[in-house]
């Protein structure tokens, strides 16, 4: 004897109510997996900007040094500027040692006294960037200790020859012009030769990193 169950609206009712549940998974399979994709292609376009842009951006520590070197150049221009409206001599200290330098003026009893002037006092180089060398002509090379430069109220200033470096072995040179006071900053490390025929001129050498 056979018997036929024939399944009722309700039943047919509970049935598709029970196969949402399975849809909704399937959907948020599918839509989880479009945002696995969306994630992958942001990350590629991320990847090739990065690419493009960071071999643009400044060295920071070059940056810096380049930063240093102009405030020590300004500081210099106005050490010229000042010695002659105020008719004093005036020396620049530079300490090789401490990463600093300094301004003295010469005083009524005939000595240098440090004191500090609204764009020259006392300063500190930045972290990792230090005086390589000075040279003030017509003495020798400075590398170490201290290096002195002289403004004279006459419009004259020792001629010098500074290098700045920095912990990635960038450097700067200043050449400081005796007539003028004009600095001149350079990219690298560059020598300067002296002779009374035809006066300064620059000569490329190779870095001293």
């Amino acid at each position: 004897m056979s018997v036929n169950i024939q399944t009722g609206p309700m039943e047919r009712r509970g049935s598709f109510f029970a196969s949402p549940g399975a849809l909704w998974r399937g959907r948020a399979t599918n839509s989880f997996g479009f945002t696995l994709i969306e994630l992958a292609v942001v990350i590629v376009i991320i990847g090739i900007m990065s690419a493009m842009v960071i071999p643009r951006l400044p060295d920071l520590a070059a940056w810096r040094l380049k930063s240093a070197a102009r405030r020590m150049a300004g500081a210099i221009s106005y050490l010229y500027d000042h010695a002659a409206t105020s008719q004093i001599v005036y020396r620049l200290t530079i300490d090789l040692d401490d990463r600093m330098y300094y301004v003295s003026l010469l005083n009524t009893d005939n000595e240098f006294e440090k004191t500090s002037l609204p764009f020259a006092g006392e300063t500190t180089l930045p972290d990792q960037i230090k005086v390589a060398s000075v040279r003030v002509a017509p003495d020798s090379q400075v590398t170490k200790n201290r290096a002195v430069i002289h403004f004279f109220p006459s419009g004259f200033v020792d001629f010098s020859v500074i290098h700045l470096v920095d912990k990635n072995h960038n450097e700067v040179t200043l050449v400081v012009h005796p007539l003028t006071g004009d600095v001149k900053i350079l990219d690298g490390h560059h020598e300067v030769q002296t002779t009374a025929a035809n006066g300064a001129r620059l000569k490329n050498v190779e870095s001293a990193a």
